[in-house]
């Protein structure tokens, strides 16, 4: 070995016991001679990442710092992939808007009217319905008005949420199917997409209902938004007043009818009486004088009572008119609320930096 490497012998049993240092030049020359030792003992003395099941957290380190260069160019590399893929995603704008709903003792001042319906033996009508306005937002009523209707976009167009959304495009689909089968199909898919956009949030101890919509179009979703929180209120408000008034309206006819039978029955006493002045001495006269007369005022009581009805199912009416307001109107977004950059930013960052380490990792 030593004749090989050109040194003495007693040189090469002090490179052994590591009492002589050995210079790059005897190194060459001891790869040369023997090749496959270096890549040997290499295999034999790797130190391993994880050993009896256990990482050794130093090797780890040591690998990756050793490919830090790889491993930065991998992770700019993903970085700038994906900040440029964020430029291809379509741009949302989100607007909100805020319901509050009104105090059930707004209408104190018509405490009298009640009482006074106690006391006549009456109980005012009360409305015990809830609606879950979740379901109301989201329901197809709303999202018909919304499709059909024309909105105007920041360009100063009016065009409607199917050509915004592009559902109206020829596609395979219209080929084998008739015009009004997919007419139905695109009103389908846009109530489908227009209830997706939608999202919801109530206050379960507040009352606080705040509705939000993601849009294309900034002043598009500010205008969907404002429409579906008027659009909850109308309904609200109609379905909520509707046995109100329909019980006016009953109430309201009776009344007419009552009083024209009243006047009838007076005008009756009165001929009656201009006909018979006497008639207190005739027990047959007096007895018919008695019927008109039990007649007259059976009907004005009939007819007094009617009247109260009719006042407090007014008041109920009245009663029932606020039930949610309008907190915040929305706005027309100045930004846009996707897709974030620095999310895929971060993200890409992220990804890169683990991609390019497993690889390294899996390479070592």
């Amino acid at each position: 070995m030593a004749d090989t490497m050109g040194v003495s012998r007693a040189t090469l049993i002090n490179y052994e016991k590591g009492h002589t240092s050995i210079n790059v030049d005897v190194l060459e020359r001891l790869k040369n001679a023997y090749p496959n030792f270096e890549l040997d003992d290499e295999k034999i003395q790797k130190p391993q990442i994880i050993k009896d099941n256990i990482i050794d957290f130093k090797v780890l380190y040591n690998v990756l710092h050793r490919s830090r260069r790889y491993i930065f160019l991998f992770t700019f590399f993903i970085m700038f992939l994906g900040l440029g893929g964020s430029f291809l995603f379509t741009k949302f704008y989100s607007a909100e808007i805020s319901l509050y709903p009104a105090k059930k003792d707004m209408m104190q001042g018509f405490t009298q009217f009640q009482s006074l319906a106690v006391n006549l033996g009456m109980n005012s009508p009360k409305n015990d319905q809830n609606f879950n306005i979740p379901d109301v937002v989201k329901s197809r009523l709303i999202a018909n008005k919304a499709i059909n209707q024309r909105w105007l976009t920041k360009n100063g167009k009016k065009i409607k949420l199917i050509d915004l959304w592009k559902i109206n495009k020829s596609s395979l689909f219209s080929i084998f199917n008739s015009n009004t089968i997919d007419s139905l199909y695109i009103k389908e898919k846009a109530v489908k997409k227009f209830t997706s956009r939608i999202s919801v949030i109530e206050d379960r101890l507040s009352g606080l209902i705040r509705i939000t919509t993601t849009l294309e179009d900034p002043i598009i979703a500010s205008d969907v938004a404002n429409f579906i929180g008027k659009q909850v209120q109308l309904y609200i408000q109609k379905e909520n007043s509707a046995q109100s008034t329909k019980e006016k309206l009953f109430i309201s006819e009776r009344v007419a009818i009552v009083k024209k039978e009243l006047e009838f029955s007076e005008l009756s006493l009165k001929d009656f009486k201009e006909r018979n002045r006497g008639y207190e001495d005739s027990p047959e006269l007096f007895m018919i004088f008695s019927q008109l007369f039990r007649e007259v005022e059976a009907k004005k009581e009939v007819y007094l009572t009617l009247q109260q009805q009719l006042e407090l199912a007014r008041i109920e009416e009245v009663k029932q008119t606020p039930i949610l307001h309008i907190l915040d109107h929305a706005d027309v977004p100045s930004r846009k609320s996707s897709p974030n950059r620095l999310i895929f930013l971060i993200g890409s960052l992220v990804l890169g930096f683990m991609g390019s380490s497993i690889i390294t990792i899996f390479r070592y």
